[in-house]
């Protein structure tokens, strides 16, 4: 017969052994949901909303942790989904439609923005001689990257321009030229590029840097309704059928925490937003703070889908589809998931 020491021994050893395996299955329960975004930036404009996520606890309150994954574009943002490295990726609605036609699994399922956020802008050496979007012709134009899947919306926006002014596709050269201020400098600088298509804040700096001027700005609402009609969905979050149908909590997570970061911004002035986003002290988070100041109207006020925005940004699809069938017949509709953030005129 054992000891009664020995014993009481065990027990307790037994005891402890079932505690520590408690504690850790309540640790695995309360670890808490991460959801990925692939989406370009950082610090792009179109995308803040996203980036200001976890700097004002939306994600938390909503019950995940966000974590942000940065590309040159929207279309290598949507590849890294595709691959199962992120959740959802964030992009302009153009590109995501032109990527579906190879892949009718991509679904939107909110929206960012409500306004076509670029400014096309010449260099500033060839003011002389480019003054109006006719003058471009023959030359080379620098966008985001896009993908062997499709266009980004930085280059579709481009084309659609041009054409509207007589410039074929093939009349200019296009060429990748960054998703950042260090890239556009250098390809301007170095003569790579004679005008650029770019979002800001980047925009507000190359303009104070006398690198390029402005021929095009779409943030303003009139030019905006001049080219586009209106109001145009432009950025939105994209996942695939397969998370919908496996997942289904994290696309409500994600829009729940979208939407009131977006009312938030909606609700604090441009230097409150700008704090959150802890920026290091410069001109980037001067420029960034100076342009929310003039245009945070270009953002969803809630991340439901405007019926007027989908219709101009279906319509800008659809002019550029030329002999693509596939392209003309594509309707947005057949790929918005509005479940969770809902529709608006």
């Amino acid at each position: 017969m054992k000891h009664p020491a020995i014993i009481a021994t065990r027990l307790i050893q037994c005891a402890f052994l079932l505690l520590i395996g408690q504690f850790s299955q309540f640790t695995i329960a309360a670890e808490p949901l991460r959801i990925v975004v692939a989406m370009p930036g950082p610090h792009a404009a179109p995308y803040l909303p996203l980036e200001l996520m976890p700097r004002i606890g939306a994600d938390r309150k909503a019950g995940f942790l966000l974590t942000l994954r940065y590309f040159g574009g929207g279309p290598l943002a949507v590849k890294d989904m595709v691959d199962h490295n992120s959740d959802f990726a964030a992009l302009g609605m153009p590109a995501l439609a032109g990527i579906r036609i190879s892949n009718p699994d991509l679904v939107s399922i909110a929206a960012l923005t409500q306004s076509p956020a670029y400014v096309l802008m010449v260099r500033q050496a060839l003011k002389p001689q480019i003054r109006k979007l006719a003058d471009l012709r023959w030359r080379t134009i620098g966008t985001h990257s896009g993908s062997k899947q499709g266009k980004s919306t930085a280059r579709q926006i481009a084309e659609y321009l041009l054409q509207r002014n007589g410039i074929r596709g093939n009349d200019v050269n296009f060429v990748y030229a960054g998703q950042n201020l260090a890239d556009y400098r250098a390809a301007l600088e170095s003569g790579q590029v004679d005008a650029i298509v770019v979002n800001e804040p980047a925009a507000t700096l190359l303009e104070k840097h006398q690198l390029a001027w402005r021929l095009v700005d779409l943030h303003d609402p009139a030019v905006a309704k001049t080219h586009l009609g209106g109001r145009f969905l432009y950025t939105q979050l994209a996942t695939t059928t397969e998370t919908l149908r496996d997942q289904p909590d994290k696309a409500r997570q994600l829009t729940t925490a979208l939407r009131d970061s977006l009312r938030w911004m909606a609700t604090h002035s441009a230097q409150d937003i700008v704090a959150r986003l802890q920026l290091p002290e410069g001109e980037e988070k001067q420029a960034l703070q100076q342009f929310l100041a003039a245009h945070k109207n270009i953002y969803s006020p809630d991340g439901a889908f405007s019926e007027e925005a989908v219709r101009h940004s279906e319509a800008f699809f659809h002019s550029l589809s030329g002999n693509n069938l596939a392209a003309s017949q594509l309707r947005y509709g057949d790929f918005i998931d509005s479940r969770w953030s809902g529709r608006s005129r």
